[in-house]
Formats: C-alpha cells, sequence, structure tokens
C-alpha cells in the first residue's frame, strides 16, 4: 500500500519542530515536558500497554483517531528516556502525518499491526525517519545544544584533555560527550549524538580553543 508520504527535507521538519516549540514551550526549560505537554496543553490520552514491544515489537502508536498514544508498558515504568522519545516521536506523527492517520480506521493493536504490515518498506523508512528526526529536534532543542556542550566541555575538561593525549581524534570527543550530555535532556546517548551531527555543532563549538582556555 502507498501512502503518499510527504517527502518533507529536514530543514522542514526542524521548521515545524521550532514552531512547535515556539507555541507549547518558549522557554525551553530543560528537559522538556513532553508527558505533560501532550496530556494536558494538547489534550492526548496516554495509555501504557502490556507487552507491547515483547508481543509486537512497537515502541508505541498513535490511534488513527488522533486521540491516544499506546506506549509499551515496561518503557513507562522503566526507561523513562526511552518513554519520552517514543511519546516525541509519535507526536510527530499526528504533526507531520494527520492528514494520512485520518484516511484510515485503527485503535486496537491488531488493527494497527495489519495497518502498519500493509505499507510498503519505503512509506515505513520515510514515515519513521521524519518522526526520529522531530522528536530530535524537539526533545534537544537547537538554541540549547551548543551552550550545553560548551557547558559539557568546561566541567569534564581533564576527561577531555587526558583523551586527547591518549591519540584520541578530536572527531571522536563529539561521540563522548553525549554521554555526558544525555541527562540533561532526559534521553538516551544517541539521540544527543544525532542531534550535535544533524545541527553540525562540532562547526560551531572549537573544542579545541576552549580547552585550551580551560585551567
Amino acid at each position: 500500500m502507498n501512502l503518499d508520504v510527504p517527502r518533507l527535507t529536514y530543514q522542514q521538519i526542524k521548521q515545524k519542530a521550532q514552531n512547535f516549540l515556539n507555541t507549547y514551550h518558549p522557554s525551553l526549560e530543560l528537559p522538556v515536558p513532553i508527558e505533560e505537554i501532550i496530556e494536558f496543553e494538547i489534550g492526548l490520552n496516554i495509555y501504557p500497554f502490556p507487552n507491547l514491544y515483547r508481543t509486537h515489537r512497537q515502541n508505541g502508536f498513535l490511534s488513527s483517531d488522533l486521540t491516544t498514544i499506546m506506549v509499551d508498558e515496561d518503557q513507562y515504568k522503566y526507561y523513562i528516556p526511552k518513554y519520552r522519545f517514543t511519546l516525541a516521536h509519535e507526536l510527530g506523527h499526528l504533526v507531520l502525518h494527520r492528514k494520512i492517520y485520518q484516511r484510515y480506521t485503527f485503535s486496537k493493536i491488531h488493527e494497527y499491526i495489519e495497518w502498519y504490515k500493509s505499507i510498503s518498506n519505503w512509506d515505513v523508512d520515510m514515515l519513521e525517519w521524519q518522526c526520529d528526526t522531530f522528536a530530535g529536534l524537539i526533545l534537544v532543542p537547537e538554541e540549547t545544544l551548543i551552550s550545553e556542550c560548551k557547558k559539557t566541555i568546561g566541567k569534564y575538561k581533564k576527561e577531555i584533555k587526558k583523551l586527547i593525549s591518549s591519540n584520541i581524534e578530536v572527531w571522536e570527543i563529539w561521540s563522548y560527550l553525549p554521554n555526558k550530555i544525555a541527562s540533561v535532556y532526559d534521553v538516551n546517548p544517541p539521540v544527543v549524538e544525532i542531534r550535535i551531527r544533524n545541527s553540525r555543532i562540532d562547526s560551531k563549538v572549537d573544542l579545541i580553543k576552549l580547552l585550551e582556555g580551560c585551567p
């Protein structure tokens, strides 16, 4: 089945994420309260679904009537950073793919799985990439990322200098920083690493110059 998924560019998704934050969280206080925004500002229901991932290999899904986000119950209880990303991802379907969802009917898991399996691989890849991108931009706002990177470099300057002196390439430090920054955003480190790469933070923050200025 061909869904005719809109061919959104990274910049278009970035603009939609920025518009969303301007509307629902203009303060950019961290971590972004994604659960509260979804429940109290947008008015969606969040339903923890037992064994959703274990049985169906799904982290979550948005009902086609756009009223409820189903999320794996174990994530909801025990894996908060992953749970937050799943919420933001499913929110992406609401923001980016509303018209697609409104063409179909599914609220139960077997209906959703049947629909999902009928979609072409290209459409699945496009849907998921767009929503992963949107989720990262919402949870790790670009306006905060440069300052958080600079603060983290200053805080862990001794460790970073030691890594560089042990012949670690400078570009590898940008894979090290997310492990220290992720807790600020309450996401998993790979989310921050992808955001750093997509926003080209390494070209906006002079790592060596910052370290030289650190005692």
